[in-house]
């Protein structure tokens, strides 16, 4: 509870300082004039996003003959996951660990539950990179959007870097040799990251995998949505290229090793990168603490309850192991 409470302060801070630079009369406006309506439409679009990771996870334990939780397990796994999340929030480690406890209370041994984990995250995000690198390359030629240069290449230069070298190092002909238990611990961590880059390879040949990939997009999908529904509401719409890379470059400071799910870093990120392609400073401002607020804190309450329940959820794990 005490890192929530300092997120809420970190997170008030950054806003502050962001207001300061904005004019807090500018941003006062903005908040009086935004249309209260599409916080419906942010809500009912988080609510769908999380939804979507549960079908992700049932799919990752249900692969090749594993337990079908069901999707109430499913859903409470990924809360309690998000929730592990606002208390060890560096990098996730967390939710990591929460969801790697739940995965072998469903029966997956050590090694595999662990790969699977690895691999599911690996899934979802190689849908958020596709994703980011679509959105850039359409601004860059000025579809559906438009946005300089400086913020659509890095995502044009770095995604086909990453998947060409995860191509390369999962083809069967060497994945064997790279993912061989023992050695140093970086040499142990590397394998084990390149055994879930196969996991997420496997299974797309699988039924369970294309299914957990499709349940990724809605994930994204879900989240952008609120972004652009917060935008609406302070009266600043974006085009869809230019609403996904604005949303990428700022969750980016997510999926950095930053304490507290990047509270602070991802609120500072998003609204740069608003203003980057073209949104005033001020709404950007308040557009970002809209998204967040149904995106970060109000599931904060429900997955920090989700948590607390966590020894229920392994016992629901253990009987549809058994069956």
């Amino acid at each position: 509870m005490s890192g929530v409470v300092l997120a809420l302060l970190v997170a008030a801070g950054v806003a502050a300082l962001i207001g300061k630079a904005a004019g807090f009369a500018d941003v006062r406006d903005t908040l009086e004039e935004a249309d209260a309506r599409w916080f419906a439409v942010c809500l009912a679009a988080e609510v769908a996003s999380f939804a979507a990771y549960a079908v992700v996870v049932r799919a990752a334990v249900g692969w090749r003959g594993g337990p079908d939780p069901g999707y109430g397990l499913s859903l409470h796994v990924t809360l309690a996951s998000l929730g592990a999340t606002r208390i060890v929030a560096t990098a996730g480690a967390g939710g990591l660990a929460v969801t790697y406890w739940c995965f072998t209370r469903a029966g997956l041994a050590a090694r595999e539950a662990l790969v699977r984990v690895l691999g599911l995250n690996t899934l979802v995000y190689l849908v958020f990179g596709v994703g980011a690198w679509s959105a850039a390359l359409l601004a860059s030629l000025g579809m559906l959007g438009d946005a300089a240069l400086g913020l659509a290449v890095p995502w044009l230069v770095i995604v086909p870097v990453c998947l060409i070298a995860a191509w390369l190092v999962t083809n069967p002909s060497r994945v064997g040799r790279l993912t061989a238990p023992g050695g140093s611990l970086l040499r142990r961590a590397l394998a084990y990251g390149i055994a879930g880059a196969a996991w997420v390879r496997e299974a797309l040949g699988d039924a369970h995998g294309r299914r957990a990939l499709g349940a990724s997009g809605l994930y994204w999908a879900g989240d952008v949505v609120c972004l652009g529904a917060a935008l609406h509401a302070v009266g600043e719409p974006l085009p869809v290229a230019e609403l996904v890379l604005a949303y990428a470059t700022g969750y980016a400071a997510m999926i950095l090793p930053l304490p507290l799910g990047g509270v602070g870093g991802v609120d500072a990120a998003m609204t740069y990168a608003l203003t980057a392609v073209g949104i005033p400073l001020a709404p950007a401002l308040v557009a970002v603490a809209v998204y967040r607020l149904f995106g970060f804190w109000l599931p904060t309450v429900p997955a920090l309850g989700a948590l607390a329940l966590l020894p229920r959820a392994g016992r629901g794990l253990e009987q549809a192991a058994r069956a």
